[in-house]
């Protein structure tokens, strides 16, 4: 496969739309705010009285997750439909929870990642996608033909 020279947009490769590259921000401002939230428990559970085990456990969770988005959104660069589709099931399964319930510095994270999942499936995202990663055609007929 060619590459295309730095600085230049490569013709096979539609451009991202404006709304993915949004979405892809908004994944990279999630990740980062994860991280610091892992940290700032991380660093809590140094702290005497506190409960270290549940607190570095929690801190284990938010890293790994913002790991997690960080790879899935290097994929999404490259159009990957199902890197659109693991971090949409990410943002819902970890966001609509945290959100529901209202936990102060957590529920700013959990909107930032509701709203990329939104911006991934808009119809300019659905459209990219659908050029740079087609879904495979259907084979019909019987199975083991």
């Amino acid at each position: 496969m060619r590459r295309a020279a730095a600085g230049t947009q490569d013709p096979a490769r539609p451009r991202h739309p404006r709304t993915l590259r949004a979405a892809a921000v908004l994944w990279l401002v999630a990740a980062v705010l994860l991280l610091v939230a892992a940290g700032s428990f991380a660093g809590s559970a140094a702290l005497p009285g506190s409960d270290s085990t549940a607190l570095t456990g929690l801190a284990a969770v938010l890293g790994a997750l913002a790991v997690l988005q960080l790879v899935l959104l290097l994929r999404l660069r490259r159009g990957r439909r199902s890197a659109r589709e693991l971090l949409s099931t990410v943002g819902i399964i970890a966001g609509l929870p945290v959100l529901v319930r209202g936990t102060p510095g957590l529920s700013v994270i959990a909107v930032v990642m509701l709203l990329a999942v939104v911006l991934m499936w808009l119809p300019a995202s659905s459209a990219y996608f659908r050029v740079t990663d087609p879904k495979p055609r259907k084979r019909r007929g019987l199975p083991g033909t």
